[in-house]
């Protein structure tokens, strides 16, 4: 369970129960909350800015169409992966999801995130996880040290312990609706750390600690503390 016993605290685009998602609010209440992690989502502009933001879609464009400054003009408080790690960087790891647009993935999206998580030290703290394998083979392909993570949907549950050996994952992170203790036993024992997404109901988060998961993400941080520290 986690590191030397400790199940992780991951906040969810931030503290998002209290605060705008993905947001440099969010990101500082979770640290105020003692998260131990924060989850964040990567897309790209046109101009090649990685920004943070959960959609693909803005209204009737695509991120990956518009610039920086066209998509803060629709979204003022929108915050880049840089802005992020240069206020927060060294006080808390980032897992770091890197998305695709709607039908593409990112040209170059791995390798800019590779450099600016490298360039500021960060590689061995930062964990980076992704549904699409595509993604996280050209991660390992850029960088072999880095740290990756297979996210699994209720959409695509299938072959999980195959796709996790052969992209060479550190961790696997079910979404709560596919998720059994006899998975978590199962991945376990295979060698991965198990954190399962996204569970903000109390009861849930108490039947997750129970059954031994590594971490677990979590929109109320703070709540699932205090639940850790009982």
């Amino acid at each position: 369970m986690g590191a030397g016993g400790t199940l992780l605290d991951i906040a969810h685009r931030g503290a998002s129960r209290d605060a705008p998602e993905n947001t440099l609010e969010a990101f500082f209440l979770a640290v105020e909350q003692s998260a131990d992690m924060i989850e964040t989502d990567l897309h790209m502009t046109s101009d090649g800015e990685i920004v943070l933001l959960h959609d693909p879609e803005l209204g009737d464009s695509e991120v990956g169409q518009l610039t920086l400054d066209e998509v803060r003009k629709k979204l003022p408080g929108l915050v880049t992966l840089p802005e992020v790690l240069d206020a927060l960087g060294d006080r808390i790891p980032f897992n770091l999801e890197l998305k695709r647009g709607l039908d593409h993935s990112y040209s170059g999206l791995e390798r800019r995130v590779l450099e600016e998580v490298t360039t500021r030290g960060l590689l061995e703290k930062t964990l980076f996880s992704s549904f699409y394998d595509s993604v996280l083979e050209r991660l390992r392909q850029l960088e072999p040290r880095a740290r990756t993570a297979l996210l699994i949907s209720r959409r695509a549950a299938m072959s999980i312990d195959e796709r996790a050996d052969q992209l060479d994952v550190e961790a696997v992170h079910p979404e709560r609706a596919v998720v059994t203790q006899s998975l978590i036993e199962r991945l376990q024992i295979e060698g991965y750390k198990v954190h399962v997404f996204t569970v903000d109901d109390p009861e849930d988060q108490k039947r997750m600690i129970e059954w031994g998961v590594d971490g677990i993400f979590t929109n109320a941080p703070g709540q699932l503390r205090t639940l850790l520290d009982q």
